[in-house]
């Protein structure tokens, strides 16, 4: 029947109806909307059907006008499951105890993290958390919302920037920023600015001392870029020397490109393995067994599993085994000098500071030996030239 979980909830009966005419039975059933259905025939002289249990009562003078006998079978729905827990009450209270006490637990604070602060406001921010009754037993609903938690905590806690509060499960966790006084850096020696290699002035910043060079001179190694003495001559003061001075540098790299390159690629046939860690104990799950592959890629994935906000002692992992085969990679000449290029900048970049840059380049000589190509770059590169040298007595 469609409404079969309504007729589950209120309750029905399965009989058996006995009797010379029991088509007669099921007619007056339907004459008198009694509602029966799952007819099904047992015999010669036998049906059996189903029967809401509202309309049990009214069976006894359906059975005398049509001269059957009914046997009741099997009892369904909700009624007789209420009936048989109460009879249980043992039972009864042992579940509804356990959700009880689940609940409860579900709803209590276990733990307290506080991250980012120092030791001290550490300290001062549970003092302050232990006064609002936040702490481990403690029932979360006779707790104020963490908006409030957050604006309390936060106005008592001066050295803090901000302090957000989230809960995450039974933990309460407090996220905090301090506030970062400045550092006030001892004085710096008085010194110069100098190039530290061959090059071509392409810009500079002074924030102290004096610039003696400008853009496009050419300077050596040891030259004065800036001056760490300021004032009118006679009258000068020592400083140290503050500023970047970006100069013009050339580099001269050499790269070689295979023309032919093997690498692995993956076929798409894969195995999984799946295991349960329980401390230094691996126990497999699925996936008995390695697979036969020749050349193969292995890729690891672990889980840990937690409960409450504590971290149960056993992890989930899953091992994908995956088929790889050898793949030939043929590059024509302008594709390996394109690569070689490419090559190239990343490895000049690492002889030079994070803020170097590449002004230009220009492929100098290219020649092809023995499968390769071999390339000559020149590389024209924009970098601090600058580094510090204290004043010598006498300057």
């Amino acid at each position: 029947m469609k409404n079969m979980w309504v007729n589950t909830f209120s309750g029905y009966v399965r009989v058996k109806v006995e009797g010379t005419y029991p088509e007669l039975f099921i007619n007056r059933c339907g004459e008198r909307k009694i509602m029966i259905w799952d007819i099904r025939q047992a015999g010669e002289k036998t049906y059996i059907c189903s029967v809401l249990l509202d309309d049990v009562k009214h069976l006894r003078p359906v059975c005398r006008e049509s001269g059957c006998k009914i046997r009741f079978l099997e009892r369904h729905g909700a009624p007789f499951i209420w009936r048989k827990m109460l009879v249980r009450t043992g039972f009864v209270t042992g579940a509804a105890a356990f959700i009880a006490i689940l609940f409860l637990m579900a709803n209590m604070v276990w733990n307290v993290e506080i991250e980012g602060a120092s030791p001290a406001v550490e300290h001062e921010i549970r003092q302050k958390v232990d006064e609002l009754g936040i702490k481990t037993g403690q029932f979360q609903f006779r707790l104020p919302p963490p908006e409030i938690i957050q604006q309390e905590i936060s106005d008592q806690i001066p050295d803090a920037t901000w302090i957000g509060v989230t809960i995450r499960g039974t933990t309460y966790h407090f996220q905090v920023v301090e506030k970062e006084l400045a550092v006030k850096e001892p004085p710096e020696a008085a010194g110069h600015l100098v190039a530290d290699r061959k090059a071509v002035i392409h810009r500079l910043f002074v924030e102290d001392g004096s610039a003696v060079v400008k853009a496009n001179d050419v300077v050596q190694k040891g030259d004065l870029l800036v001056a760490g003495l300021i004032g009118k001559e006679g009258k000068e003061q020592r400083v140290a020397a503050k500023g970047e001075v970006y100069g013009e540098v050339w580099y001269r790299a050499e790269v070689t490109v295979p023309l032919e390159q093997q690498y692995f690629a993956v076929t798409g046939e894969t195995f999984s393995k799946h295991k349960m860690n329980v401390a230094d104990w691996t126990v497999p799950v699925w996936g008995f067994g390695s697979p036969e592959y020749e050349n193969r890629k292995d890729e690891v994935h672990s889980r840990a599993f937690d409960l409450f906000g504590y971290q149960l002692p056993f992890t989930y992992t899953r091992e994908t085994i995956r088929e790889t085969e050898p793949a030939l990679r043929t590059l024509s000449p302008e594709e390996a000098v394109e690569e070689a290029l490419e090559k190239g900048r990343s490895e000049v970049l690492e002889q030079f500071s994070s803020k170097a840059e590449i002004a230009g380049e220009k492929v100098l000589h290219e020649e092809h030996v023995n499968g390769k190509v071999r390339v000559t770059i020149h590389y024209r590169i924009i970098d601090n030239i600058a580094r510090k040298q204290p004043i010598i007595q006498g300057d």
